[in-house]
């Protein structure tokens, strides 16, 4: 029936067409050169009963074209696994999502860090069995599970956002040219100090001054001098025998190099290590550091009672010091960019972050995309886990909303967020690679030989990079 309307609604177009041509034959359309001559007569000339058989035409033709529908949203379920302080971020956008994806139903998994990389590993090993759709991977360890092969080559689906997500997170995200995780947060690391303890010490507490104070790492050693000496603080807390050299990335990234250079070769003994090594063992050496292993009681002890007067700490660190370290110390914390190695220098570093990764092997990956995409890549949804989770968005579009210029109570009213995005842009790009878990423990060990030991620092160094290139032989 519609091939037959179609039909005849077209004869009766070639009858209008004749019908116009018999009629106005000599007259042409000058004004629009690209209408055709006999479509312009036609248009000059045509009758009531030409137009009408004109528009039936168009009316057709309407009728005939396919309707366009809006895109199907994907649906099905989606297996994520994170850990608990993931989970709880995630979960504060779970309600916004399911209004956008109804059909999408959401199952977490939540475990430790440790079981979701042993857990990735073996399913990565074993050609993708057993894996969720969606896991969460720090930025630490993102090189190894990308290097083994078997996730979701997302360079087409990451396009729009590489330019707008913190340039270094792509690094350990990316294999021959290809990316395969999608950036969540950044770890700024910024100076945490305590007003109380500068004070007392006889030094002004006020972030401008004490960031002139403390403008290179010297400055910051002669600084602690004056502050165990007048108050009996600390100046940071770093253990002498439960090491595990996150201060020494830290400060290391600052010098934009890392435990492998730009070809993926050891180099544990370069200069920027040599220097950074000599200097945080001298901070300990010298009793300005506390002996307190990370993690422990006597670690959060240290910086809720005022023991220790600084803290080179990432942007998660607040979180923690408000809510569970240190919450009766409000009013007494500030944050600053990080001390230079030489006056003028970067002062900005970076420790931890975390990203998303979709498994080859998934059945529904559209689904799991519309996850990772809409937790990570919204505006709204980074801004709402940094607000209430304090989990530092990598997506830079964020950095504009005015929850980055709010005055925080904790911080005497200081705008510490917008310190942590001004150091986040000066971040210096360094990889990770496969080989971080094999570089951190050469280098623990070579920290333990120059305190417990002894140990020259140059040697120690020496020792460890030979180590390590026999670990990635074997």
């Amino acid at each position: 029936m519609k091939k037959f309307t179609r039909r005849f609604l077209g004869l009766l177009l070639v009858m209008a067409f004749m019908i116009s041509s018999f009629t106005g034959c000599n007259n042409t359309s000058a004004s629009d050169p690209t209408v055709p001559e006999a479509t312009a007569a036609a248009e000059a000339t045509a009758t009531p009963e030409t137009s009408a058989a004109t528009e039936a035409t168009v009316a057709a033709d309407a009728t005939a074209a396919p309707e366009t529908t809006e895109a199907v949203k994907p649906s099905g379920k989606v297996v994520v696994w994170t850990w608990d302080a993931g989970d709880k971020s995630l979960a504060l956008n779970m309600e916004a999502f399911q209004a956008e994806y109804p059909d999408i139903t959401i199952e977490v998994q939540v475990m430790s860090n440790k079981d979701v990389y042993q857990k990735m590993l073996l399913g990565l090993s074993a050609g993708g069995e057993g894996l969720p759709d969606v896991a969460t991977i720090e930025t630490s360890n993102l090189a190894q599970y990308v290097a083994l092969g078997g996730l979701m080559d997302l360079t087409e689906k990451t396009a729009p956002y590489v330019d707008i997500m913190n340039s270094y997170k792509w690094a350990d995200a990316t294999l021959d040219g290809k990316i395969y995780a999608m950036p969540w947060d950044s770890g700024p690391v910024a100076l945490y100090y305590r007003t109380d303890v500068f004070e007392n010490a006889g030094f002004s507490s006020d972030p401008a001054e004490v960031t002139k104070l403390l403008a290179t790492w010297e400055d910051y050693y002669n600084t602690a001098l004056v502050i165990k000496e007048k108050t009996g603080a600390y100046m940071l807390s770093e253990s002498q025998d439960t090491f595990s050299a996150r201060d020494y990335e830290k400060l290391l990234w600052q010098t934009g190099t890392f435990y492998f250079d730009a070809e993926g070769n050891p180099q544990l003994d370069s200069p920027e290590s040599i220097m950074v090594m000599s200097y945080l063992t001298k901070l300990v050496k010298e009793g300005l550091a506390d002996n307190t292993p990370e993690w422990t009681q006597a670690w959060y002890d240290g910086f809720a009672n005022g023991t220790v007067a600084t803290m080179p700490g990432a942007s998660w660190m607040g979180g923690f010091l408000t809510s569970w370290i240190a919450p009766d110390a409000a009013g007494l914390w500030r944050v600053i960019p990080l001390p230079a190695w030489e006056a003028g220098g970067n002062t900005a570093s970076n420790d931890g972050g975390s990203n998303f990764v979709i498994p080859d092997t998934s059945e529904n990956k559209e689904a799991a995309w519309a996850y990772v995409e809409f937790m990570l890549g919204r505006v709204d949804s980074q801004l709402t886990m940094y607000e209430n989770a304090d989990i530092f968005p990598a997506l830079e579009t964020t950095y504009t909303d005015d929850f980055f210029n709010q005055e925080m109570p904790y911080y005497g009213n200081q705008k510490v967020r917008e310190v942590f995005a001004g150091i986040v842009a000066n971040i210096p790009s360094v990889s990770y690679t496969k080989n971080y878990s094999l570089a951190n423990e050469c280098i623990i060990e070579a920290y333990t030989k120059i305190i417990l030991n002894g140990d020259d620092v140059e040697t120690a160094l020496q020792e460890a990079n030979e180590n390590l290139k026999t670990k990635i032989a074997e």
